[in-house]
């Protein structure tokens, strides 16, 4: 599967890539591939990798805000992204960009209808920040009774430690129930590189992988 890549706030695809290195080269070595892109907006660098990492640093849209129309922008931005390098079988994001992946998938089904074919036939969320309803102006709510508007089978992978801990858990429950795995690797607002956290997480999101190839 070949999977697009969207990096958290004031970070880059580089810093991404080298944070979710235990689960990529993992799943590298089975044939799949990860494509890590930069956000649209340059930004300041995010406060605790100041000074480890270099710059450039870029965000999706506006951290701490409501994003607004620059949420519809992030989404247009990543469609050219999408139009010139992809197809891409699945999704990978980290905080707000797990939380532009799901905006992604919910802008593709209300724009092309529930009975379109999804844009991705799977995501894996890590760390989610909440995600936005298409207006950027409030965080996305499904409606009393509605069913989710993501039905591909998810990965949702959380931290019990981490300020963004109930974030995570909310994106969780706006995914389809029946095709969604929850994983808590139970430290901070990080991809963690220890073995046992490492082989749990490749484990879930290869189930995933086996779920769409059903």
């Amino acid at each position: 599967m070949r999977f697009l890549c969207l990096h958290g706030g004031n970070t880059s695809g580089e810093i991404f890539e080298i944070q979710s290195g235990g689960i990529s080269q993992s799943l590298a070595a089975a044939g799949h591939s990860f494509t890590y892109i930069n956000g649209r907006l340059n930004s300041e660098c995010e406060p605790e990798l100041k000074g480890i990492v270099p710059p450039p640093f870029y965000t999706h849209y506006p951290r701490d805000i409501a994003p607004g129309e620059d949420l519809l922008k992030a989404i247009e931005y990543t469609h050219r992204i999408i139009s010139r390098d992809g197809p891409f079988d699945a999704v990978m994001g980290f905080s707000q960009g797990a939380a532009l992946a799901f905006s992604l998938l919910v802008h593709h089904a209300e724009k092309n209808g529930p009975s379109a074919p999804p844009l991705f036939k799977a995501a894996v969320f890590i760390c989610a920040g909440a995600p936005y309803d298409l207006s950027g102006r409030t965080v996305f709510r499904l409606p009393e009774g509605a069913e989710s508007p993501v039905k591909i089978p998810t990965v949702h992978i959380v931290g019990k430690q981490d300020s963004l801990y109930s974030q995570g858990v909310m994106l969780y429950e706006l995914c389809d129930p029946s095709v969604a795995e929850f994983y808590d690797h139970g430290s901070k607002h990080m991809i963690p590189f220890d073995a046992m956290n490492n082989d749990a997480m490749v484990k879930i999101i290869e189930k995933m992988i086996e779920r769409v190839k059903r």
